[in-house]
């Protein structure tokens, strides 16, 4: 098991110069493995779930059908009560997930079990509530690493906000974003659409849940629906 390094990530030139969903995954996939940790997922906060719910993820490096899976084991981790209160705390908190004593792991292979869980809470200037989840097999950080992983996390969030959600929050399609949706209109796979655009099966399935979640769509079909009904794609 890895201990968390003693010097802070901080991006440097690489924050700067992100300006796409892309960059931003990249830089928090560093940032989560500079502190030994797998897995992140960058998650709108929703009161109605806890602490959020699968169509709130922003970015993450968990395989799309492995995040219900994450965000159960999340909610384990903290305690279900714990995880509910998360949402509305303005300190990271961690925990680590165990397995049931009932887990069969012959039935269900969790990837999330026996590692720690770092919850962090953040804030957009507007007041909306964002969090970013850690995972990873390492001993659980101490607060001088928490300060540090805080930090970084909102210098990254701040980054993030700046180029990709305030431009998220007001509804409108990006080029890409409009792109993607007419090919999906039109009965292509994501990986077809990859193939077509000379994108990541993975990029373009986050432009589709950013546009997913600018139409307030439930899936796809919903997604093209929505889309097709006003005038966003032809």
């Amino acid at each position: 098991m890895n201990n968390a390094p003693a010097i802070p990530f901080h991006a440097g030139p690489e924050l700067s110069r992100a300006i796409n969903r892309t960059d931003f995954f990249r830089l928090l996939k560093s940032a989560a493995q500079h502190y030994n940790f797998d897995h992140f997922a960058l998650a709108r906060i929703s009161e109605a779930s806890a602490p959020f719910a699968e169509r709130d993820v922003v970015i993450t490096n968990v395989a799309e059908r492995r995040v219900g899976l994450f965000i159960t084991t999340l909610k384990e981790a903290l305690g279900t009560v714990r995880a509910k209160s998360a949402q509305f705390l303005a300190t990271p908190v961690h925990g680590r997930s165990v397995q049931p004593e009932d887990h069969r792991s012959d039935l269900v292979f969790n990837e999330f079990l026996s590692g720690v869980f770092l919850f962090i809470p953040l804030f957009t200037p507007e007041g909306r509530r964002y969090c970013l989840v850690l995972s990873g097999e390492r001993q659980e950080p101490d607060q001088s690493e928490v300060a540090d992983m805080l930090l970084d996390t909102m210098r990254i969030f701040d980054k993030l906000y700046e180029e990709i959600l305030t431009q998220e929050m007001s509804g409108r399609l990006t080029q890409r974003e409009s792109e993607i949706v007419k090919w999906t209109s039109e009965g292509k796979t994501s990986a077809e659409i990859a193939i077509i655009l000379g994108l990541s099966e993975h990029t373009v399935n986050s432009h589709i849940t950013a546009a997913a979640r600018k139409l307030d769509a439930v899936n796809r079909v919903h997604m093209v629906a929505i889309a097709l009904r006003n005038g966003l794609v032809s």
